[in-house]
């Protein structure tokens, strides 16, 4: 099978809404006003990752995009890829057991669930455009999460430390293998 076309777009859960990443610049603020208006602020609340369509067909979506340290699964399975591992798994959401495998220039990808039971269909799209557009996202990414620190932080009234923990542990991901992932894929710390 050849590789086919994909699109993939990180999305952030705000209030009921799936909201591209590239539409958030500048909405820190407001993001942070969204999360502090729920009952209460755990690791739940902070949701969002890689929507993908490969050959126009869903991949991931809605219904399997998690918080946020789930998504980042994504750049250690692409890390262990890159680093000559024939096959890895990622976990971006609650039941996935999704199955990773690169032969050369292409990337195949199948999630399963727990009791191996297929939920998506085997697929086949370009590694390195693939680990390119992930990665770029992923760098954008950490870059909106600092913002909303920086937002929650000059806050007024100021929010209590437990509620900064809770921020903090979901939006301060690990930035050493995305960057890792970034620099093998030729994509630099600006995202480009």
């Amino acid at each position: 099978m050849a590789p086919s076309p994909f699109q993939a777009e990180f999305r952030v859960l705000i209030g009921p809404d799936w909201v591209p990443l590239q539409d958030l610049g500048g909405l820190e603020a407001e993001a942070v006003d969204m999360y502090l208006r729920r009952p209460s602020v755990t690791c739940c609340s902070f949701q969002g990752g890689f929507f993908i369509d490969v050959g126009g067909h869903p991949f991931s979506d809605d219904g399997s995009v998690d918080e946020f340290w789930m998504t980042w699964s994504w750049f250690f399975a692409l890390k262990a890829l890159l680093d000559g591992a024939a096959e890895t798994g990622a976990h971006p959401w609650e039941e996935s057991h999704m199955r990773l495998w690169r032969q050369g220039d292409v990337l195949s990808m199948e999630d399963r669930s727990a009791s191996e039971k297929p939920l998506t269909p085997r697929v086949e799209v370009a590694f390195l455009p693939f680990a390119q557009s992930l990665a770029r996202q992923g760098l954008a990414f950490l870059a909106w999460a600092e913002r909303v620190l920086a937002a929650l932080d000059a806050r007024e009234p100021p929010v209590t430390d437990a509620l900064k923990a809770e921020f903090s542990q979901a939006l301060k991901l690990p930035r050493d293998v995305l960057e890792d992932v970034a620099s093998k894929v030729g994509v630099t710390a600006t995202g480009r």
